[in-house]
């Protein structure tokens, strides 16, 4: 079997370190909404930076997620970004706690599955309320 040309190895090298890069920006941690409502709103991102979440959005979340939930539902909320044809849409990473998560995002109330993903609409809108509290992802 024949090495692939030179640009298609020089492409996936930056593919890859571009991917690497990005890396760096995606959350290490995360935080129990028990720990945001009393006073911890960063996070340790992989390249040892610190993504701080906004007040007013914790509060919000706060106001909608019901307290005896607060110790399970962590933020922010992953979500990767995937295309099936022609269809994009938002898949939901993580456990049912997140999945439930953003279906309390998205519609004020959650399910015993929660949501698994949405579309690209529904996305819009509830990164519109928590800007600081989504971290997105792109499928690969």
């Amino acid at each position: 079997m024949s090495e692939p040309p030179r640009q298609v190895r020089a492409l996936e090298r930056k593919y890859r370190e571009d991917i690497r890069r990005l890396s760096q920006y995606w959350p290490a941690e995360s935080v129990t909404l028990e720990e945001a409502s009393r006073g911890r709103l960063e996070v340790r991102l992989h390249g040892g930076l610190r993504h701080r979440f906004s007040r007013e959005e914790v509060d919000r979340l706060l106001g909608e997620v019901p307290e005896f939930l607060w110790r399970s539902i962590r933020i922010p909320l992953l979500l990767r970004y995937e295309v099936a044809g022609t269809v994009a849409y938002y898949r939901v990473l993580g456990d049912r706690w997140q999945r439930r998560l953003a279906e309390i995002m998205l519609r004020g109330e959650y399910s015993y599955e929660g949501l698994e993903r949405m579309r690209v609409s529904e996305f819009q809108k509830i990164l519109k309320k928590y800007r600081s509290l989504i971290f997105v992802g792109l499928s690969v």
